[in-house]
């Protein structure tokens, strides 16, 4: 697994500059209903796309119960009563076969899919994040988003674990390396750093749909 080091971003920002343009669509969120339910039919589904079928079902069916999860501090015993909800009203859309409810990938992937279902035609560049947010991993995420929603939007239309999904990053690297150096983590991987950013995104359009 990829991780961002502090002492290794600085290295790692130098791809950005020769990071191709990415597009800013739903990208691999852009399923059909059928698609979704054969994929939490397959036990041998994985990863990601194990997340994303979900995430998606979760969001057609009990946005509520998304909204309230994502509305909690990551690691507090909010989230955890969230999380049970969660499960509880969504039973049918979990996948066959071992699946854990818990974790950033779930959270993130959450995230995507209400930014997609909900806030797709939203404005990006007019949003704004916010730096008061209670938990550590949310305020480092508002402060990588800031000023590149734009980025974090063409980051989450990607793949997770592509090449696309390498650049993306790539391009939010000067970000990262700034915010991490705020933080007390020591590194970060890929699948972190792009689940937090997806919550920023996802709180700055909620924002920014009822403000």
């Amino acid at each position: 697994m990829r991780m961002f080091a502090k002492a290794t971003l600085a290295v790692l920002a130098m791809a950005s500059m020769t990071a191709p343009a990415l597009a800013t669509g739903a990208g691999w969120w852009n399923v059909p209903d059928d698609a979704v339910k054969a994929a939490l039919k397959r036990t041998a589904l994985g990863g990601a796309d194990t997340m994303r079928a979900f995430a998606l079902c979760a969001v057609k069916r009990n946005p509520k119960y998304v909204e309230a999860l994502l509305a909690t501090t990551q690691g507090s015993l909010e989230e955890r009563a969230a999380s049970r909800s969660l499960t509880n009203a969504n039973f049918d859309c979990m996948p066959s076969g071992e699946f854990t409810l818990g974790g950033l990938s779930v959270r993130g992937s959450l995230a995507e899919a209400m930014f997609w279902t909900r806030y797709a035609s939203t404005d990006v560049e007019a949003l704004k994040v916010r730096s008061d947010e209670k938990g550590e991993k949310e305020r480092f995420a508002d402060c990588a988003a800031d000023g590149s929603l734009d980025e974090v939007r063409a980051l989450i239309a990607t793949a997770p674990k592509s090449n696309d999904e390498g650049a993306a990053l790539s391009a939010l690297m000067p970000r990262l390396r700034e915010c991490i150096a705020k933080t007390s983590f020591s590194s970060m991987d890929n699948a972190s750093a792009r689940s937090l950013m997806a919550e920023a995104l996802y709180r700055a359009a909620k924002r920014g749909a009822v403000s």
